[in-house]
């Protein structure tokens, strides 16, 4: 997301207001783990507009694809009043847990980093 640690990534690129079904979670290490689920709460993000799928194969090295960490899949995403399907680094309900994930109850990963930062 705009404003955090790895936002450098993405400089340049357009960043729109967008949410999820899902549940998301703030992992210990600082960083958040969302859970696609078609029957969850609303997950608040922002849907960033890649101009290439070359620009994945950094994306993915950065989020731990190769190591298990995220998965990159495609999900249901709401933007503008319009669904569309778009990728997204996702968790299963299986890694969070392992990794000791807090439950995110606001859907909204802004609030909690803000907050994080102020510590």
């Amino acid at each position: 997301m705009q404003g955090e640690a790895l936002a450098g990534y993405l400089s340049g690129l357009q960043a729109r207001p967008a949410r999820t079904r899902g549940m998301l979670f703030r992992l210990p290490a600082g960083y958040p783990g969302l859970v696609p689920s078609h029957d969850g709460s609303w997950v608040k993000g922002e849907l960033v507009s890649v101009n290439s799928m070359a620009r994945f194969t950094v994306l993915d090295m950065i989020e731990g694809v190769d190591k298990g960490l995220y998965e990159r899949a495609k999900i249901p995403v709401e933007i503008e009043g319009q669904r569309i399907q778009a990728w997204a680094y996702v968790m299963t309900q299986k890694q969070v847990k392992k990794l000791g994930g807090v439950p995110i109850r606001s859907g909204y990963w802004r609030i909690v980093s803000a907050a994080s930062s102020k510590e």
